[in-house]
């Protein structure tokens, strides 16, 4: 029996489903397929990740290959941030005119330097994140 004060030891599970719209999903299915793309408009150039203005655009593969523009010490972040081995950092991928923000494996974050070269990581995971991870030219 209840006396009504008690505290269940319940989670809330919201279920929660997001689109990432036309672009958005074109770009994720590439990404699991092995391919990267950037959308092009007269506007802005090359984005990527797409970026919709609503004005007529066309997909153009873009990378594999970024150049580090800069990145987060893993010392300026909190503990768990960041899954260990990763740091996050501003990349200027080879065929875009925008920076696009994504993790760099590493395991040692001093060996980075901006105007580093990184290939990406292209994973076929349904399961994987929605951006490649990039990681040293050397490395890949």
């Amino acid at each position: 029996m209840s006396d009504g004060n008690a505290v269940r030891a319940q989670k809330w599970k919201p279920g929660f489903r997001h689109s990432a719209g036309k672009l958005g999903s074109h770009f994720i299915r590439a990404i699991r397929n092995g391919q990267l793309f950037g959308w092009k408009t007269k506007r802005l150039g090359v984005t990527i990740p797409p970026i919709e203005t609503g004005e007529p655009g066309e997909w153009v593969e873009v990378g594999p290959v970024a150049t580090l523009v800069g990145y987060a010490s893993p010392n300026d972040l909190a503990p768990g941030d960041i899954e260990p081995g990763k740091v996050f950092a501003a990349l200027k991928v080879d065929g875009a005119d925008t920076l696009l923000y994504a993790l760099v494996a590493c395991d040692d974050a001093k060996i980075l330097f901006p105007g580093m070269r990184l290939k990406a990581i292209l994973s076929h995971d349904a399961e994987a994140g929605t951006l490649p991870t990039f990681q040293p030219e050397a490395a890949a």
